[in-house]
């Protein structure tokens, strides 16, 4: 699929070099038939050249050998990847479909409608020219032999004149050009250059049979005078050639126009060196092949499959070791090999795919030649890219304790295979300079040989669960404790026993089920107290506010209370008043 989508892409733009070099060199010429051939090869060449390729065969040095680490080491856990991914070149290929369906259907219904025109008609057979004279109103036109016209709308020089016009059409079998210019519509109908090129090549038909028929007729205003009449009949049948065409005015003044110099045709020879560049740049594979041997880049245990792909690797490596991965049960596809003028790669694509379902991509972009890539896949199941290395998961302590705590501690244990020893050198013949003997790759250090990362979770006498990680605590959050001790590892997981594997599982699985129980009331406590906030601030300051209208509650009636007892007072002075003038009277 994505073979076809990148023809396409060159065919059209094969097909836009070719209208260009027509449109702004050739369409002012008078080369009419020189124009009908150049537009005609310019669609078989978009068609036909981009499936033309060139090798370039490319001598590198012989790739360095690998040697394979210890058999019986696994290197990593199948991956099954279940995420949907859209292939984009099917989407494109159904929406191409699509169009090809419509354009096709418009196609045979023109058919329809030309035999409708045809079928039940007189035909006037006169020397290789068949005439069918309609009662329709329609344009004249002519399709391979037949001349199809309406007698009753014009006289007889008019029609003398259309008919010289239609018989160059037939004996140029202009028919088929039409026909090919279609095809190339409906397979090409998203590229909108292939409309413009088709209306290019029907203009240059009607200039070569004005151009043809005007040596045959004396009077060309009497010509140009029947082109404007046949304007006004604009029934068309789409597959033919009409002749009322839209252009009246571009046909009459190429009518009227002087002939092109010859030395003029030198214009053509110009699309030659781009058609050259097009197939310098984009038609040829460069291939790359090893001096001295052609052997595959690693020594490929005859149980596993293990391939190493560098920057000097050959098409010829990359086909053996798709191979060997097939014959495995495993489908190991390469794709989008770009390599630089050294012949080394700088951008390769590898997918692989196997009986289990088990999938994966690598790919590598870029301007420098790649770093070795892997492949790999074992007895045990192990299959993707990397390294191989080692991991084992041990569980000390009862999983469970009487009390119903599960106490202990993983062992999270990483061993490395050691490297391989230079191989011997062969025996030399006296006189011979012997070569030195590779050298065997560097072991791992005893660091890197054999590292702990021990993984310990225990309760305290309110049930709180910690943990700790090679002695120091950390919070207890399995997936991020985790992954910061395997972060600097970059190991696969390869369980010694089904009991240790499930065993390491169950611990995992109880300690992220603990957190996710406790992370949403923690999470609904935080809200609920920073929803609480603003009340609790609303709530203090109408304390406050309370407290102050008390305060100011509490001296309006010790006010009030003194202004009572003053007027008590009074009433009683005017009391003793009253009753003192009662006693003089």
């Amino acid at each position: 699929m994505e073979n076809l989508f990148f023809y396409l892409l060159k065919s059209a733009g094969l097909l836009a070099m070719f209208f260009v070099a027509y449109h702004f060199l050739l369409r002012k010429e008078t080369f009419f038939n020189g124009n009908r051939w150049f537009l005609l090869s310019g669609l078989f060449t978009s068609v036909v050249l981009p499936l033309v390729t060139f090798d370039k065969i490319i001598w590198v040095e012989a790739s360095p050998k690998m040697y394979a680490w210890n058999d019986n080491i696994p290197t990593a856990l199948p991956v099954r990847t279940e995420t949907f991914e859209i292939n984009w070149y099917w989407v494109l290929a159904a929406v191409y479909g699509l169009g090809l369906l419509v354009f096709l259907c418009q196609f045979l219904f023109d058919f329809r409608n030309l035999r409708s025109v045809l079928k039940g008609k007189t035909v006037q057979q006169q020397a290789d020219f068949k005439y069918i004279d309609v009662d329709e109103k329609v344009a004249p036109f002519s399709y391979f032999n037949y001349i199809v016209y309406n007698s009753a709308l014009f006289d007889e020089n008019e029609l003398n004149n259309i008919l010289a016009h239609e018989k160059v059409h037939c004996e140029q079998r202009h028919s088929i050009d039409v026909l090919i210019a279609r095809l190339f519509c409906i397979a090409f109908w998203f590229n909108p250059i292939v409309w413009f090129y088709k209306k290019a090549m029907l203009q240059n038909l009607e200039f070569i049979a004005d151009s043809e028929a005007l040596k045959n007729i004396t009077d060309k205003k009497s010509y140009q005078i029947t082109l404007l009449k046949v304007t006004t009949h604009e029934n068309c049948v789409a597959i033919t050639n009409p002749f009322y065409q839209s252009l009246i005015k571009k046909r009459i003044v190429m009518l009227n126009k002087n002939q092109s110099k010859k030395w003029n045709s030198w214009k053509y020879a110009l699309i030659i060196p781009i058609l050259i560049g097009f197939l310098l740049y984009f038609q040829v594979n460069v291939i790359a092949q090893e001096k001295h041997s052609t052997v595959n880049a690693e020594v490929i245990s005859t149980k596993d499959i293990s391939v190493v792909i560098d920057k000097n690797s050959t098409d010829q490596q990359l086909k053996e070791a798709s191979e060997q991965a097939k014959a495995q049960g495993v489908t190991l596809k390469f794709s989008k090999v770009k390599r630089n003028s050294a012949g080394e790669i700088v951008a390769i694509k590898a997918v692989y795919k196997d009986q289990n379902g088990n999938s994966g991509t690598s790919q590598i972009n870029g301007d420098e030649a790649i770093k070795p890539m892997r492949f790999f896949k074992d007895d045990h199941g192990a299959i993707g890219f990397g390294t191989a290395k080692k991991i084992r998961i041990f569980k000390n302590g009862n999983q469970d304790n009487k009390d119903g705590n599960d106490d202990g501690e993983i062992i999270i244990s990483t061993d490395f295979a050691e490297a391989p020893e230079a191989p011997e050198a062969a025996e030399i013949p006296e006189g011979v300079e012997a070569p030195e003997a590779p050298e065997a790759p560097e072991p791992p250090t005893p660091a890197d040989k054999h590292k702990k990362v021990i993984i310990k979770k225990f309760k305290d006498k309110n049930g709180k669960i910690s943990m700790t990680v090679n002695g120091e605590t950390v919070d207890i959050d399995v997936d991020k404790i985790v992954d910061e001790a395997l972060a600097g590892l970059n190991f696969s997981f390869d369980f010694d026993s089904d009991d240790a594997q499930e065993n390491a599982q169950e611990q995992m699985k109880r300690a992220k089920i603990q957190i996710e129980r406790m992370r949403p009331q923690m999470e609904r406590a935080k809200r609920e107290m920073e929803r609480s906030r603003p009340e609790m601030e609303d709530a203090k300051r109408e304390l406050e506010d309370a407290k102050r209208d008390m305060e100011n509650a509490k001296r309006e009636m010790e006010d009030a209370r003194r202004q009572l007892d003053q007027s008590r007072k009074e009433l009683e002075v005017q009391k003793a008043q009253l009753q003192k003038s009662k006693k003089s009277k």
